[in-house]
């Protein structure tokens, strides 16, 4: 199936910004970078944004001198808030006759997930216990913040069938069936459904005047995870235009919920509150696993939903199943 389909674009962001230095009092002024030894990191700061076929394993991290004189080994403090970025030593080794070293990164891409911002920041480590043997100084950029993150591009893959069973939380309305369009992020299993309560969706009206009960301007999506095809979950609360006289309506599923309030994946899964994406490709839901709210009733809380277990979207007519 096409679910998994790959194509390759990479973007690199970089940007850079040199600040003055510290002394070893901390007392901030200009070096003469011609006299004492300085050292820079190259960028302040670099994010890179790639796609789920790119690999990126390793990231070089310049720091530059301004000689070129012996072996130098230059201390520095890294701190990592992710388990995707490790390092060898926490210094930067500078060789003879050479003014510029890399740090390396390493990235277990393999790993990556969309929506995490993975950061590692470093700085030289200058305090009045531990300085630099020679005496040396900073000029230009003292640390640097390094992020990698995953760009989600969305393709159409065509049209699905689309089973509702939200709006049966409030009203005693059938579980009918309708087309909506479909997206994919090409090389990972997520999913979303453009505009399922708008103008697809047969509640919507217009009514006798002609009024319309969504917003036919703008783009609301539901966002399926199916990285897991035996975990599937709505990733966040999925907001739409739709109105039927109490606030837009809201959706999302108890699986997700539980993940903001600090369960894991694995034990939400567990518990039994994930969809199922099964071999036909269609996507569906244990009973009163997913959430729905109006945002004028009761104060816009969640409410179960799919009360009758019979949500689905059936992909097979789409071009994922080719």
């Amino acid at each position: 199936m096409k679910i998994f389909k790959s194509f390759m674009v990479m973007a690199m962001a970089l940007t850079a910004g040199f600040f003055a230095s510290c002394s070893e009092e901390g007392v901030w002024d200009a070096y003469d970078t011609t006299s004492t030894p300085t050292y820079s990191f190259e960028q302040k700061k670099s994010d890179y944004v790639v796609t789920p076929t790119d690999t990126l394993y390793q990231i070089p991290v310049r720091v530059f001198r301004n000689n070129t004189d012996g072996n130098d080994t230059i201390p520095v403090n890294v701190n990592i808030d992710n388990d995707l970025m490790t390092y060898e030593t926490a210094s930067v080794i500078f060789e003879n006759g050479k003014d510029c070293a890399e740090f390396v990164l390493d990235f277990d891409f393999d790993r990556i997930e969309a929506g995490i911002k993975y950061t590692a920041k470093i700085e030289f480590v200058v305090d009045s216990l531990n300085y630099f043997e020679h005496n040396a100084s900073i000029t230009g950029n003292s640390n640097t913040e390094v992020s990698v993150q995953l760009q989600l591009i969305w393709e159409p893959v065509g049209k699905a069938i689309y089973r509702e069973d939200f709006l049966t939380t409030f009203f005693g309305v059938s579980n009918i069936e309708y087309e909506v369009e479909v997206e994919n992020v090409i090389g990972t299993g997520l999913i979303r459904i453009k505009n399922p309560y708008g103008e697809a969706c047969p509640y919507n009206g217009p009514d006798e005047e002609g009024n319309l009960n969504y917003d036919p301007d703008t783009d609301h999506y539901m966002v399926l995870n199916c990285t897991d095809p035996e975990g599937v979950y709505i990733d966040g609360y999925c907001e739409s235009s739709m109105n039927q006289g109490y606030g837009v309506f809201t959706f999302g599923s108890i699986a997700y919920y539980y993940m903001t309030k600090g369960k894991s994946f694995e034990e939400v899964k567990a518990a039994g509150y994930c969809g199922t994406l099964d071999e036909n490709l269609c996507i569906t839901f244990p009973a009163k696993s997913l959430l729905v709210s109006m945002a004028d009733y009761e104060g816009g809380g969640l409410y179960t939903a799919n009360v009758n277990g019979a949500f689905k979207l059936d992909l097979s007519t789409t071009t994922l199943a080719e």
